[in-house]
């Protein structure tokens, strides 16, 4: 279950990048302008704090600095995210906690196939789940977020259009550089750069991801071979979206830097949290 759960999430996240980059380009072609539904009203609201925070909500003067506001835009809404990933942290806690006995239950009933014996086997799993307070929708709890990340995903890429005339009126111009690149810029050799750090980045990402899975085993008891397969089919997707963001990374720098920022949070987060599970554990166990 907690396998095919992550899959499930990770399958999710393939599809969401390939339809970012399959669909038509024309909406990340167009400026910002004036709201014209609920969809624009959210890309415009986030596009609006992007380019308040470039210059530190008025600190900085007239002097604006793109890769500011997108770091701060970033750290806010991954800030804001935080009890999302807590709460499906707590779920895969108890996930750990239960599979002993979720497996004892598979392994009762492996052989039995018919109809009566599948439903006590359903109705065991379920006093399992409602014994340890696990809901089995709560892996679908990172979905909440996606649509603020595909509508901060349009805000990087529209963002350098004719310098987001939308923001400035034309009074001051936004300085789009950052090191050694334009972060509008789209030329792939000047991008590969940025595109190898995001690449490693989601793959020190990732492989932490995956030490710790193993780290849990222990409290997990044996996989059986179908958890193992799923273990194996999971690398394979984690190692194709690395790839894979590598590639959308590599044809625009704002894209690349957004990344990095986002792919760095996320591995300070899994070390708060990771520092913290056995406390976590512990106290979810004292409580079954």
């Amino acid at each position: 279950m907690k396998n095919k759960n992550k899959i499930l999430l990770l399958l999710l996240m393939v599809v969401l990048l390939v339809g970012m980059t399959s669909c038509s380009t024309d909406v990340y072609e167009k400026p910002f302008g004036e709201s014209t539904g609920v969809w624009d009203t959210i890309v415009n609201g986030i596009g609006w704090f992007t380019y308040y925070a470039s210059n530190l909500f008025g600190l900085l003067g007239d002097t604006y600095y793109y890769w500011l506001g997108l770091l701060i835009m970033t750290l806010v809404i991954r800030t804001l995210g935080w009890p999302v990933y807590a709460k499906t942290n707590d779920m895969t806690i108890k996930m750990q906690l239960a599979q002993p006995e979720l497996n004892k239950v598979q392994e009762k009933y492996r052989n039995r196939k018919d109809q009566a014996s599948q439903q006590r086997m359903q109705m065991e799993t379920m006093e399992i789940y409602k014994k340890y307070k696990i809901n089995i929708f709560g892996c679908f709890m990172p979905l909440l977020q996606m649509p603020i990340f595909i509508a901060m995903y349009q805000v990087v890429r529209r963002f350098p259009l004719d310098n987001s005339v939308y923001f400035t009126k034309g009074e001051h111009t936004i300085n789009h550089n950052f090191l050694w690149t334009d972060l509008g810029n789209t030329d792939w050799l000047t991008n590969l750069p940025l595109a190898l750090i995001v690449a490693g980045l989601m793959f020190l990402s990732q492989y932490l991801v995956q030490k710790r899975s193993e780290a849990a085993k222990k409290h997990t008891g044996p996989s059986n071979p179908k958890a193992e397969q799923s273990q194996k089919t999971m690398k394979y997707m984690m190692y194709f979206m690395v790839v894979m963001m590598f590639f959308i990374a590599i044809t625009n720098a704002g894209i690349a830097f957004y990344w990095i920022i986002g792919t760095a949070y996320q591995i300070f987060q899994g070390y708060i949290s990771h520092r913290g599970m056995d406390k976590k554990r512990d106290k979810l166990r004292s409580r079954v």
